[in-house]
């Protein structure tokens, strides 16, 4: 063989080892597909701070999925629970097969107890928005500790030992409201405090809302905190009971709307010089402030975020990372709600501030 032709020969043989050995390198540093997914989705994936891994609750739909509430006690809890049935009857009907749904009317010990009746109903997931934070801790960590992944919506637990929490910040909506009532009266004179079921977590954290607020106001008297269950007529004969109390007057009210149109009442009836009122979006509370010229402030939050726990419940059960909390904002309100919030067109259980959509709307709350 001649010189050249042994030369030629010897650089091929090179050559295609050289080829051989690139493509075993690339071989062996390639992931398929499926290996992408189950390394960018399985338990051992880095996720962002505050996101929680959801792998292990993937379930090919249609679910079943239940709902401990608290119960329809008032119009703002109807809106929410009606919430609940838009996004799981309409928004994602496509995905749900059952809803379950329960309501303990502010009973702690009937809320466990309907806890332990859902899960009997081999559930996929379970909502619940806990009463009493304390008494429901219980219950969370027993349905996480059986498979069932948790989605605390408004109120929480004592434990983290959950999903995620979609929630609005009653504590914070509590400091905006007293915040704002404090700003209205300049920073002096006597405040009032309704709020809701004793002993109920909302109760709880408004009030500890109001009083961070006031320690910024050493010149505002807290005169008064009633639990007025979130009635109007419990508010209105509380208010009336600190109007005997201050007989000098009540300069502002941290109400929220229910609760609000009681305290207006009472005044109204009394024939007093009208104090500054903290409310909401709630419809029936803004005809009366509008329609009385009113001096109020208010602070909403939902209660739409029932929606959004429902968006969360999708992805969980898609496998997909959520984040562990979520916060539904809240918005400032003052005398312009009468003309950007206020509807006449529909009934006094009606609020504002919602991810329902106007159809819903519209047949839910039309006169």
């Amino acid at each position: 063989m001649k010189t050249g032709t042994r030369r030629f020969l010897l650089w091929f043989l090179m050559l295609l080892l050289l080829v051989a050995l690139s493509l075993w390198i690339t071989a062996c540093g390639t992931q398929t597909a499926e290996e992408e997914d189950a390394g960018s989705t399985g338990s051992g994936a880095e996720l962002a701070p505050g996101m929680v891994d959801t792998s292990q609750y993937k379930k090919d739909p249609p679910w079943t999925v239940g709902r401990a509430g608290s119960g329809d006690v008032n119009s703002w809890m109807t809106m929410f629970s009606n919430t609940f049935r838009y996004a799981i009857e309409e928004k994602y009907g496509d995905l749900f097969e059952n809803y379950y749904e329960t309501g303990a009317n502010f009973d702690p010990a009937k809320q466990i107890s309907d806890v332990e009746d859902l899960l009997a109903r081999d559930i996929d997931l379970l909502f619940i928005d806990p009463i009493s934070a304390a008494a429901l801790t219980a219950s969370v960590e027993m349905a996480m500790e059986q498979g069932v992944p948790v989605i605390l919506v408004s109120t929480g637990v004592q434990s983290d030992n959950y999903v995620s929490w979609v929630r609005t910040d009653n504590v914070r909506a509590g400091y905006m409201m007293t915040d704002l009532a404090a700003k209205r009266i300049d920073g002096q004179g006597k405040m009032i405090l309704l709020t809701g079921a004793a002993g109920s977590t909302y109760a709880e954290e408004t009030e500890q809302g109001t009083r961070e607020a006031l320690a910024n106001y050493p010149d505002i008297e807290l005169v008064g905190v009633y639990n007025a269950n979130w009635s109007p007529v419990e508010a209105k004969a509380a208010t009336e009971a600190a109007i005997q109390a201050n007989p000098d007057g009540i300069d502002a009210v941290v109400a929220g709307g229910l609760m609000g149109l009681g305290a207006a009442d009472a005044f109204l009836d009394a024939g007093l010089e009208m104090p500054v009122i903290a409310g909401d979006d709630w419809n029936g509370w803004l005809q009366k402030a509008c329609e009385n010229d009113i001096p109020f402030v208010g602070v909403a939050g939902g209660p739409g975020h029932s929606l959004w726990a429902v968006d969360t419940a999708v992805k969980v059960l898609q496998g997909e990372p959520v984040a562990k909390q979520v916060e539904y904002p809240l918005e400032q309100l003052d005398e312009a709600a009468c003309e950007n919030l206020y509807r006449d067109d529909l009934n006094d259980q009606y609020w504002a501030i919602n991810e329902l959509p106007e159809d819903w709307v519209a047949r839910l709350y039309g006169k």
